[in-house]
């Protein structure tokens, strides 16, 4: 038997959907050839091994060694899980993991960042603004309302906000950025059909994209209700879109992944507008893999299951075969 760690929880307010996600790979790995070792990571940064606790990343990193692990199976969202700290950690103790690398987490993670750098190779975006220095008056005049406010550093619709007034805005503003942020993203809210495109990564580098997912809003804003709760959104895939519509979205998300140096997997989400242009989003790193996430369902359509996709990654994880450099483009849909 292989050991592997399945890496889950950290301190980010996505804790919960981390543990969620965490619980569907370690029960992928049943009655494979790895033994997995469940890492909980708490949210005051111990570690959880197979039960036992461990003070802090130093010494659950030194179990892990111990253990002889191969790899270790990244299930984190949120800061310290997809923004590069903990893949920094486990280079610099010399232990592989699945998914992007330092500097592909750190960009992607930033959605202000990211967004700057795709929209300077021509990617097409939402028009935005920054607070500070916007305030109401200013994404009025800039962008007119409804707007959507993001905390760049957050995901699983945490820290998103449809505002569709002046009020609304600054309300959502103030809590936002009531811990001290200093810069929240705000763009125009874009209207027309939601879809999200996952992308997986075979053993010789080359992206490539799985079936798209539609999402459809029952209240017609995608935010955390209408993502995790029983009566959220409802989530078709694959989407009923025709065929250049769909390579279009596909090719986007691939290039995407390879341009902000994203390895393994990633996800990127569109706002497909009614003339038949698009925007994009954002790109995920570590897409949730909970029982009801989109990227699970991706894999299913594509005929894997959840035990292959973990599989591959671990492979990918263990074979160094992936660059990790931010720039990289060309790759295939299918």
């Amino acid at each position: 038997m292989r050991n592997v760690a399945v890496v889950f929880g950290g301190p980010s307010l996505e804790h919960d959907i981390s543990v969620m996600s965490g619980r569907e790979v370690l029960s992928a790995l049943e009655g494979t050839d790895r033994c997995a070792l469940p890492v909980h990571i708490q949210r005051d940064g111990a570690w959880i091994i197979d039960g036992e606790p461990h003070a802090d990343a130093l010494a659950g990193a030194a179990v892990l060694r111990a253990r002889d692990v191969e790899a270790c199976f990244l299930a984190l969202h949120g800061p310290f899980g997809e923004d590069g700290t903990i893949q920094a950690f486990l280079e610099t103790v010399g232990l592989a993991y699945t998914g992007s690398g330092l500097a592909g987490s750190a960009l992607a993670r930033d959605k202000i960042r990211a967004k700057r750098y795709l929209a300077s190779l021509g990617f097409p975006g939402a028009p935005d603004c920054l607070v500070p220095p916007a305030n109401a008056a200013a994404v009025r005049e800039a962008l007119g309302f409804p707007v959507v406010v993001k905390d760049p550093l957050q995901g699983s619709t945490l820290g998103l906000e449809l505002c569709r007034n002046e009020s609304e805005f600054e309300a959502a503003v103030q809590r936002l950025g009531a811990d001290g942020r200093t810069r929240l993203l705000v763009e125009r809210r874009e209207v027309g059909r939601e879809f999200t495109a996952s992308v997986l990564e075979q053993t010789d580098g080359d992206a490539f994209a799985l079936p798209l997912a539609e999402i459809v809003a029952r209240n017609g804003f995608f935010d955390f209700a209408e993502k995790y709760g029983e009566d959220g959104a409802e989530e078709i895939c694959p989407a009923s879109l025709d065929a250049d519509t769909t390579r279009a979205l596909q090719d986007c998300a691939v290039r995407a992944h390879d341009e902000l140096g994203l390895r393994g997997l990633s996800r990127s989400d569109f706002i497909l507008r009614p003339n038949g242009t698009f925007v994009l989003l954002e790109t995920n790193s570590i897409p949730g893999l909970t029982a009801g996430s989109l990227f699970p369902k991706a894999v299913a359509a594509a005929g894997w299951s959840m035990t292959d996709l973990v599989l591959h990654l671990l492979e990918l994880a263990t074979s160094g075969a992936t660059d990790h450099s931010p720039g990289r483009s060309a790759a295939r849909t299918t």
